[in-house]
């Protein structure tokens, strides 16, 4: 496992998602299998205007 941060600008705003990779490898020591994990709700969907509302409402009514 391999955790990361991914930090980049859009409109001028700096956003950070955090994330794991999930890592095989093969017996030369090469990643044979690859898969990511990450919120891209909480970290990425909630920070577009619209879909943000959506979203953080949705997160609300599961959590009550």
């Amino acid at each position: 496992m391999l955790t990361w941060d991914f930090n980049f600008r859009t409109g001028g705003r700096a956003r950070l998602v955090r994330g794991v990779s999930h890592l095989r490898l093969a017996s030369d020591g090469r990643i044979a299998w690859h898969r990511d994990y990450w919120d891209a709700a909480g970290e990425l969907y909630e920070t577009v205007p619209v879909l943000g509302a959506v979203m953080r409402f949705l997160r609300r009514r599961l959590a009550a």
